[in-house]
């Protein structure tokens, strides 16, 4: 078919080659990541204690209802608009009024069912959460084919100011009304603030201008490569929220509050890495169409990058949390901690197996990314469903292994597909890995030899900073050229150098 691109986009793309453009970007996405990382750092111990944690599990019970009715709305359009070739604009016209229309129709479905959704959840207090949710829906879905022209135009910087936007007034929005005393209702403000925000950004630079009419062709071409990502998503996303879900239903929404606060620090590496690269590294892979030794090449340097960063961050998260966690949350968190060291490590290993599907998504693999969606979906039931008679911890141990076993699978996939062999990957990962191992030796034994009697402020500034020294000078000996050689990938569209 032909597949329509509309002229009418706000974007210019300029005259940078698209790979110097996909390497600023992902360094602007990078830095835009980290700025909302040490928000998120700076915010957590001041919201933690002017919230309680049945007011995080409110929210993290309401989430992935939300999130459940987005998926089903985004139909899987935005990563086959990505990849489609739309020379007059049909594509992106019918998926804006499709996207539309759905997420009117959900949110209006959220509204209304809400009472219903709260009583299987056996919590009433969730309704209105879900009623002042439900706008985010029609929200993003305005936000889609600004979002995907943003992305084939290479022009990501956007998306970097976006959520410097969104981030900055999202948390102000929160602390102001959490300081006023609207308890849960801080974090829902902050959500809808959050998409309001990337919205005005999002539009005001891409535009929302469509000089198309929807077209059958393109709907169904819309719904041929997006329906098999529509599953593939709903089972990622049961993988990821029927632990809360459990939880919330079957021990109270406090302990969910302990539970899904840990699930957000160690989900630190995949928002702040997953984004940046995924946004250019989809692009690039479908780009490279067959050519498999060039996309196997970009994914082991984009898994290096991403290890680089992951290994050391969660290693350390699992290490302190017993010192950071009453330090920096207040003592009424306690639980926290032990869930951090369950769920920190297996984090690690889920980053690669995001990076994974993004290469399974580029190179036009959604039935493969379904039926591993669907094993991990199977695994995460049996770790919550394993672990539910004994406890909290002993669901976040269940997960924590479905974890594991999952990403693995994905990356084997991966690898498989582009043909790397294991050899190649034990090669590039191995540094990384070794220093990761030192830091974490380092560190243990370093905790063993201070005193007791040492505040655990100053225990904490000493074990990490320990640790960011071993770490680093580690991969100095080891590895000094790991990341720039991993940025190589982008300024070279695929093409970097593996030894």
């Amino acid at each position: 078919m032909a597949c329509p691109q509309s002229n009418a986009s706000v974007i210019e793309v300029g005259t940078k080659p698209p790979g110097r453009r996909a390497a600023i970007g992902v360094l602007l996405l990078s830095g835009s990541n980290a700025f909302r990382l040490t928000v998120q750092f700076l915010l957590f111990p001041v919201l933690a204690r002017l919230l309680n944690p049945a007011d995080y599990g409110l929210i993290a019970l309401a989430m992935p209802v939300v999130l459940f009715a987005f998926v089903l709305g985004e139909g899987g359009m935005g990563p086959a608009a990505v990849r489609a070739p739309d020379p007059d604009g049909a594509i992106e016209a019918t998926m804006y009024w499709t996207a539309l229309a759905t997420g009117v129709a959900y949110a209006a479905i959220l509204l209304a069912g809400a009472p219903l959704i709260a009583a299987a959840l056996s919590n009433a207090r969730v309704a209105p959460v879900l009623m002042w949710l439900a706008p985010i829906l029609v929200l993003s879905a305005v936000c889609s084919v600004p979002s995907v022209r943003i992305q084939k135009s290479a022009n990501v910087w956007i998306f970097a100011l976006g959520d410097v936007a969104s981030t900055v007034a999202g948390a102000a929005v929160a602390l102001g009304a959490a300081l006023t005393g609207w308890g849960v209702w801080s974090l829902v403000a902050q959500q809808l603030v959050i998409w309001t925000v990337k919205l005005v950004v999002l539009t005001g630079f891409a535009g929302t201008r469509i000089h198309r009419r929807p077209r059958r062709d393109a709907f169904l071409y819309l719904v041929r490569h997006g329906m098999p990502m529509v599953g593939a998503n709903l089972l990622r996303l049961f993988s990821n929220s029927i632990d809360a879900m459990l939880i919330g239903r079957l021990l109270g929404v406090e302990l969910l509050g302990f539970y899904s606060l840990a699930y957000q620090i160690v989900r630190i590496p995949e928002s702040v890495l997953n984004g940046p690269v995924l946004v250019t590294f989809l692009p690039s892979i479908a780009r490279l169409g067959e050519d498999r030794p060039a996309a196997a090449r970009l994914f082991v340097d984009g898994l290096r990058m991403m290890l680089s960063v992951a290994a050391p961050l969660m290693l350390g998260v699992a290490l302190t949390a017993d010192l950071s966690v009453p330090l920096l949350l207040g003592p009424r968190w306690h639980a926290t901690a032990p869930l951090l060291m369950l769920l920190a490590p297996p984090a690690i290993v889920q980053t690669l197996g995001w990076l994974s599907m993004g290469l399974l998504l580029g190179r036009g693999r959604s039935a493969v990314q379904f039926h591993l969606a669907l094993l991990n979906a199977g695994l995460t039931l049996a770790g919550v469903i394993g672990g539910a008679p004994f406890g909290i911890f002993a669901i976040a141990a269940g997960v924590a292994i479905s974890v594991v076993i999952g990403n693995l699978a994905f990356l084997a996939a991966a690898m498989h597909e582009v043909q790397v062999p294991m050899r190649v990957l034990a090669a590039a990962l191995a540094p990384t890995l070794a220093s990761a191992a030192i830091m974490a030796c380092g560190v243990v034994g370093l905790r063993t030899v201070l005193p007791g009697t040492l505040p655990a402020l100053a225990s904490l500034s000493l074990v990490a900073g320990a640790g960011v020294l071993l770490y680093a000078g580690a991969m100095q000996m080891l590895a000094p050229d790991t990341l720039a050689r991993a940025l190589v990938l982008f300024r070279r569209q695929g093409r970097p150098v593996v030894e």
